[in-house]
């Protein structure tokens, strides 16, 4: 079992990056209004353009590239804040330029839309309409005016666009141009520009692009697969090894990758964190003689991981984590990387291997525990057959997918009385914890939520109308948590419910607006959860 391994917990913050309790920060918050502000002035120039039939190609690409930027860590160089500042800037007052021009070109009365006049070419002034924003957020907050309902529906629409932009990225990076995916993307963050639409108009947006957000994960996963496939059961060692180490963290496989072959031949070994676990159940890195195992000491303390580990650490691009500590030794290929971080240029590892080589590495070996991750697709098809033929003979009434991971102390006690508690005339696939019991099947997923469409994907094509039995507990949240949520609903799976989640994640208020606007059931109870589900 991973909570072998995982041996640090902090009750205050199930899934966080850091064993504190996380406070409101209204400077971050500030800085995140203020680059969403600008995209949504440039997005909705580059809609009217487009309306007129000019190609936006460029300019789609332009904003991609900057939202994705508000996925990663806010804590940016000073530097960094005002070139992206002053950038978006220049290029939305290009846009609305050549807006104007084509409008009069056709004849056409230009709909501009109301903005800032300041003028964030300069430094000053930019820094004043920060402290500004600052200061409204905090007022705002202290006495909420907005209606809650729209204000949780525009969090959603924002969630949905920094996940589908950060998949776009990485299949940019695997030279996919997913030109409908962009499209939508920037047509869904320009709704935001309209602020009397209805809360149904806005419900049914979101639904609508639910659609396109599942066909762009999608696409991820299939290409992944193509890349480095196909997935296999295997055993990673959690463990130590003797040498120089690096340690590689996040979820681009592609940047993995990349290292591993810069490391060839050298006497460095490579270990995974956090989501980069994932990569052992791919085929193609078996490959790799240098990539040795997991490194992890905690799920929800990143710092704690990075002090112990004898190395550099590299942060994969898109997956940049809040760290308030360890400046120096770790490293990213991330075009505005956060205060402190190293930055890799033109996929040039010798500053990370040097300091690998440099630095003190593991001097004793230590294997502490092996985890199973991966499945077998052959055994997954029966599993399936197994469970259609067991509802088919009314053995079994309703399907439970419950996880994704087991290193949680609340939800390995939930997930006991869930297994405990739940009837024999229900099937249970579990993603988390494995028990000797009938009508349950364990799966070793982890970090890996599209074993959760495998499943579901072929169960429903097996059975059309079978998405009304299945019920998902997410016992977990992360970043992606919103869009695996309304991937399910995009499915029509029956009953979701969600565990707690920590605020720098999911603001628990948006948590309610998923229960009241979506129907999103939220984990209480085993026994009480079981039981609402007819």
């Amino acid at each position: 079992m991973m909570n072998k391994f995982f041996n640090y917990y902090d009750s205050l913050c199930v899934g966080a990056n850091t064993p504190t309790v996380f406070a409101f920060d209204p400077y971050v918050t500030a800085i995140k209004e203020l680059f969403v502000s600008e995209l949504q002035q440039i997005v909705f120039y580059i809609e009217k353009l487009k309306e007129l039939e000019i190609d936006m190609s460029l300019y789609t690409d332009k904003v991609i590239e900057f939202i994705s930027i508000l996925i990663v860590n806010l804590d940016f160089r000073k530097e960094s804040f005002f070139v992206i500042i002053e950038d978006l800037y220049n290029n939305k007052k290009m846009l609305e330029k050549m807006y104007i021009s084509a409008c009069e070109k056709v004849n056409k009365k230009a709909e501009l839309i109301p903005e800032n006049k300041e003028n964030y070419s300069s430094r000053d002034v930019i820094l004043k309409a920060l402290n500004e924003k600052e200061k409204n957020i905090q007022e705002k907050f202290s006495k909420i005016k907005l209606d809650k309902n729209k204000k949780n529906l525009y969090e959603i629409m924002i969630n949905l666009v920094l996940n589908s932009c950060n998949c776009l990225i990485e299949l940019k990076n695997y030279k996919i141009d997913f030109t409908e995916g962009k499209n939508e993307v920037l047509k869904l963050l320009n709704t935001t520009n309209f602020p009397d639409l209805t809360d149904k108009n806005l419900i049914s947006v979101i639904k609508n692009f639910s659609k396109c957000n599942y066909k762009i994960m999608k696409l991820l996963y299939s290409t992944i697969i193509q890349e480095y496939g196909p997935v296999c059961e295997i055993s990673v060692p959690l463990c130590k090894k003797r040498g120089k180490a690096i340690l590689v963290s996040g979820n681009s496989f592609l940047d993995l990758e990349k290292i591993l072959t810069a490391v060839e031949g050298l006497n460095i070994n490579v270990y995974t964190h956090h989501e980069m676990i994932s990569a052992f159940q791919y085929k193609q890195f078996s490959k790799f003689t240098n990539l040795v195992g997991h490194y992890q000491k905690s799920d929800n303390n990143f710092q704690l991981d990075f002090a112990s580990f004898p190395g550099p650490i590299y942060i994969s691009g898109n997956s940049v984590p809040k760290i308030d500590v360890i400046r120096g030794q770790i490293y990213t290929s991330e075009k505005y990387p956060a205060f402190g971080i190293a930055k890799i240029e033109n996929n040039n590892y010798d500053p990370l291997i040097k300091y690998a080589l440099d630095s003190k590495g593991f001097e004793k070996e230590k294997e502490i525990n092996k985890i199973k991750i991966g499945y077998d697709v052959e055994e997954l098809n029966k599993e399936i057959d197994i469970i259609l033929d067991k509802i088919k003979q009314k053995e079994i009434k309703n399907i439970f997918i419950i996880g994704i991971i087991d290193q949680f102390n609340h939800s390995n006690k939930y997930i006991n009385d869930f297994l405990e508690h739940c009837p024999d005339n229900n099937y249970i696939i579990s993603l988390s914890y494995n028990r000797k019991r009938e009508n349950l099947w364990h799966v070793n997923s982890y970090f890996d939520f599209s074993v959760v469409y495998k499943i579901i994907e072929t169960l429903i094509e097996k059975n059309p109308s079978i998405n009304k039995k299945i019920s998902v507990f997410i016992t977990d949240c992360n970043a992606t948590t919103i869009a695996h949520i309304f991937n399910l609903i995009h499915l029509e799976i029956n009953n979701i419910f969600l565990g707690p989640c920590c605020p720098n994640i999911i603001n628990p208020i948006l948590i309610d607006g998923l229960s009241e606007l979506f129907n999103v059931k939220k984990i209480t109870n085993a026994v009480e959860n079981i039981n609402s589900i007819k």
